[in-house]
């Protein structure tokens, strides 16, 4: 992979931005809506709007079965799957282990790239670049965050699970998808909508704690908005631009942004515990991302994968 356009670390400090406040308003929308209430509404509002844009610029979701098995996966691997077992695992699972545990998404991703895509093979400077991001977030959330570990095991083995399924997700966007990204986040987006929505019927329809107030219905509208549909345009866009393993990284930024929000939003103090952990994150950040250096494996060889449009 070549160096990133300055446009593309644009975009990658957005989504990062994104997700990162995410996590936030995703505690305002569930005091007062269940969690699948709130999942179903961020998704319907997403693909709402990207089928939208779709149809304003006069494009339409492509009738192929290959198509379809695209949106299919992404769907369920990039948003439904992964939305619903971190809404199980985040009812016993304190946000701060939550963060150590989405950490594991890059390294899974490192690994899972250096094996399935030829020109994303494993490099010191990379490996480097992961270390540091998981010790950046585990000095950030502090060693108190590793507490709890083990004691809720269904619930974070939920969360790890939906670190598996981001990470299958971006190696198989990598690999195979070759659709245009306004294109795919909205077929992703409808098929996951479609998938909760069954769901929630199943589960007996309209859940009992959605008592909506202009709190949660903000957050719903935020998270459609901004979280959903406008971060996974952006996802689709620059996972074929940036590779698996560099896309994987924003779950790194993401603590940071939270930080971050934090102080200028909330006013929590940026201590030396978490100005050192940022320090860390970003340099690491810097070295997963940049132009990667000697091969750990086989010399790098080209993909004839890469000359497929953009």
């Amino acid at each position: 992979m070549g160096k990133a356009a300055p446009i593309d670390v644009v975009l990658w400090l957005m989504l990062a931005a994104m997700w990162s406040s995410s996590y936030a308003v995703i505690k305002i929308g569930v005091t007062t809506l269940a969690p699948s209430a709130l999942v179903f509404g961020r998704l319907l509002i997403g693909a709402a709007l990207l089928l939208a844009v779709m149809h304003w610029r006069g494009h339409r979701l492509s009738r192929t079965p290959s198509a379809w098995i695209s949106y299919g996966v992404t769907g369920i691997l990039g948003s439904a799957a992964p939305f619903l077992l971190i809404t199980h695992g985040e009812q016993s699972v304190d946000s701060a282990l939550a963060s150590i545990l989405m950490g594991a998404s890059p390294v899974i991703t490192l690994f899972l790239a250096a094996w399935l895509i030829p020109d994303e093979r494993l490099t010191a400077r990379t490996a480097l670049g992961i270390v540091g991001g998981l010790s950046g977030v585990a000095v950030l959330v502090g060693p108190s965050a590793l507490a709890g570990l083990g004691a809720d095991l269904g619930g974070q083995l939920a969360i790890l699970g939906a670190t598996v399924c981001y990470a299958v997700s971006t190696i198989y966007i990598r690999r195979f998808v070759t659709r245009p990204p306004l294109e795919m986040a909205a077929g992703s987006m409808l098929v996951a909508t479609i998938i909760m929505g069954t769901v929630v019927a199943l589960s007996g329809g309209v859940p009992e704690r959605a008592d909506i107030n202009l709190s949660s219905a903000g957050a719903v509208i935020y998270l459609g908005l901004a979280s959903t549909a406008c971060a996974n345009l952006i996802y689709f866009h620059l996972v074929p631009r940036l590779g698996a393993t560099r896309m994987s990284q924003v779950n790194f930024a993401v603590p940071v942004g939270g930080a971050v929000l934090g102080f200028l939003l909330l006013g929590e103090a940026l201590t030396p515990q978490r100005l050192t952990a940022l320090a860390i994150i970003m340099v690491s950040i810097y070295l997963g991302t940049s132009r990667p250096g000697r091969s750990l494996s086989a010399p790098e060889t080209p993909n004839p994968a890469d000359h497929r449009v953009r």
